[in-house]
């Protein structure tokens, strides 16, 4: 027999409870679940939801077989929990509450921010910008790259051809129209191809892709990539070296993004002030 830690076991407790509120019950859930523990049930909406909430987008029937392995291991946990009347130790109980109090406290501030929500306009990430320009040299090099995905790999070399004996003013206008003749999805390519990136966060999820393009100069073009389904060519159009001030448009997501932070800082202090000074009012409350 495997002796479990007491307080490793009492955390497996709070884990488990944890965990299975993605679990239903209802009076329907027999016709609707993918997984059931006893009385308890896994619906396929449940499972659904974790899959949308996962940040990187994974092989959908491996992650969805994870998600249901991991609630059938964790209700099992919780049942066992239950018929050795975990729920009663008083260690079990102390957690549980101390649980509670964090879940109650992350609530109300959500609650908080999402009441006060103000998103700063373009004059105010303006403002932001021009204040703090000398501050905002890139940490890295950001790259703007004309991206190509086709099906056929003969369009990719056609293609790649066709970019490496383009003159330098054509080249924005040649690639605009090979994303309209050859692109798989014309508006992921112009999505990519009109903008500056972070290099090192561009194709983050593409090694390949990120490799080929490390190795380019400014107006190179990559040999052909192949992908699992596709066929990919990049150009390298510009690479901006750290400490350059940056344009506007290239960060601002990220100025409005801090801007956001610090309004929410902002907020937060205030409400505590203000729930400090009533409870001070009431005199329910005391430091000593």
């Amino acid at each position: 027999m495997v002796v479990v830690p007491r307080h490793r076991g009492v955390r497996v407790l709070i884990v488990a409870v944890v965990l299975l509120l993605a679990g239903c019950n209802g009076d329907d859930s027999a016709n609707r679940y993918v997984a059931r523990v006893g009385d308890r049930y896994l619906l396929q909406e449940d499972v659904d939801r974790q899959l949308a909430a996962l940040p990187v987008r994974p092989d959908s029937i491996v992650a969805r077989q994870q998600i249901i392995e991991q609630w059938v291991m964790n209700e099992l946990l919780y049942q066992e929990a239950q018929r050795r009347g975990l729920q009663n130790d008083a260690e079990v109980k102390r957690l549980l509450e101390d649980s509670q109090r964090t879940v109650l406290v992350n609530a109300i501030v959500e609650r908080m921010y999402e009441e006060n929500d103000v998103q700063p306009t373009a004059a105010e990430v303006q403002a932001y910008y021009e204040r703090h320009k000398d501050q905002l040299g890139l940490r890295e090099s950001f790259v703007r790259v004309r991206y190509l995905e086709v099906r056929d790999r003969s369009e990719a070399e056609s293609a790649r051809q066709t970019m490496a004996g383009a003159a330098i003013a054509e080249r924005d206008s040649v690639w605009n129209g090979l994303i309209d003749r050859l692109a798989i999805d014309p508006a992921a390519c112009r999505g990519i191809s009109n903008d500056y990136f972070p290099e090192s966060r561009i194709f983050a999820g593409s090694p390949a892709i990120r490799d080929a393009l490390g190795r380019l100069a400014d107006g190179d073009v990559s040999a052909v990539i192949p992908t699992d389904s596709s066929f990919v060519v990049i150009q390298l159009a510009e690479r901006v070296p750290p400490q350059t001030i940056p344009e506007l448009q290239w960060i601002e997501e990220e100025l409005a993004r801090r801007l956001v932070i610090e309004g929410r800082k902002q907020l937060y202090a205030r409400q505590v002030q203000r729930l400090r000074n009533e409870a001070l009012a009431r005199e329910d409350l005391e430091i000593r």
